[in-house]
């Protein structure tokens, strides 16, 4: 091992979701080829208080941790420590540019104030260090564009590698249990309840769907995500008389989640916005027919192997979602294209183009 590289990866966490799946999945996929220095920190639970560690601790420690040789800041979200290390030897992962045009919107509303505040604070920092990085990595060709237009970095600099799925363990599962909360014909979703997850639509779209199959069940899995999102999404359940139809699971660990994709009869995923869009990766590799959005970079993720409809078109949502429970022939022929799909992408194909960024950036030392 002839390299190292310093692995900034920003809060420390337990749990396995988009960020830090990818931040793990580089890490085992490389530590045997590369040394790794991997730097983290511990947060506070209270939202506003947790930008104390971030940016006052975070920058101080990764500096006094810092070895010779490439950096790597494993995350947009950290970008502002390179105000405290420099510039030098830097590549830093964006996975969107979501909370960029959220500030530029008239969406407290949506966001509620106090997530709003935090992201006032936070954004112009992070976005106007990343800017120092010598090279971005970004998670999809469409995060890609979003670097290049909204922060105006060069194009040349800017290397798209795509998220990857485990197939040793997101695969069709046989002889399995399915968790009591799957009954009859069921729909999953899997992620927060954030406005730009667009999960409003999906319950109203699930809504028509019951006049026409009554017996249809919907699933939640994953954490809220924002308070008020879950909040206005528990009133319009109420409010359409859905509450013993549709389950909310919360968070589920990452070795339990392909038995939840195994359960289910389809996945649904309407979000507005997706730097890559994990969760109908994985949904396609367990063999489980895909509905999504045709926004952002869902197309990119999705291809041909998926139904996809405008973010806003309850009505196409609805009747997708019908057409597919329906029509054994449709469903078998989206689980042979998404089963496909899924096989182009990988975590060992992204740790070996990371890999070669690494020794790009070593090189030029």
């Amino acid at each position: 091992m002839d390299m190292l590289v310093n692995y900034i990866v920003g809060e420390r966490t337990g749990e396995i979701f988009g960020q830090s799946r990818y931040q793990k999945s580089i890490y085992a996929h490389l530590k045997n080829k590369i040394e790794f220095n991997v730097v983290d920190y511990r947060g506070l639970k209270f939202p506003l208080l947790s930008l104390l560690p971030k940016h006052l601790v975070y920058p101080r420690i990764t500096r006094k941790k810092l070895q010779e040789g490439v950096v790597h800041i494993a995350s947009h979200e950290q970008a502002h420590v390179l105000d405290a290390i420099g510039s030098k030897n830097s590549i830093v992962t964006v996975f969107d540019v979501f909370t960029m045009h959220m500030l530029g919107k008239n969406i407290r509303k949506e966001y509620g104030s106090l997530n709003y505040l935090l992201h006032k604070l936070d954004v112009p920092i992070w976005a106007r260090a990343l800017a120092k990085a010598e090279k971005i990595i970004t998670i999809s060709e469409f995060t890609k564009k979003e670097v290049v237009e909204n922060l105006k970095y060069p194009s040349e600099r800017v290397e798209a590698i795509h998220l990857g799925v485990d197939s040793k363990a997101y695969r069709p599962l046989h002889d399995f249990k399915k968790p009591n909360c799957f009954q009859g014909k069921t729909i999953l979703y899997s992620g927060t309840e954030d406005f730009r997850k667009n999960v409003p639509l999906l319950i109203k779209a699930f809504y028509k769907l019951k006049k026409k199959l009554p017996d249809v069940r919907m699933v939640k899995v994953g954490k809220a995500g924002s308070s008020l999102g879950r909040k206005k999404l528990l009133k319009l359940i109420t409010k359409l008389g859905l509450n013993k139809d549709v389950t909310f699971v919360g968070y589920v660990p990452e070795d339990e989640l392909p038995l939840f994709y195994n359960s289910a009869d389809l996945f649904v995923f309407p979000s507005i916005y997706e730097g890559f869009g994990l969760p109908p990766l994985e949904a396609m590799a367990c063999g489980l027919p895909v509905i999504t959005s045709n926004a952002a970079s869902l197309p990119e993720v999705v291809g041909d192997a998926g139904i996809m409809k405008h973010p806003h078109d309850i009505d196409g949502f609805a009747d997708a979602m019908y057409e597919v429970l329906m029509n054994d022939g449709l469903r078998e022929d989206m689980i042979k294209k998404g089963l496909k799909r899924a096989k182009s992408f990988s975590w060992e194909k992204t740790a070996m183009k990371t890999l070669r960024i690494y020794e790009e950036i070593s090189r030029a030392r």
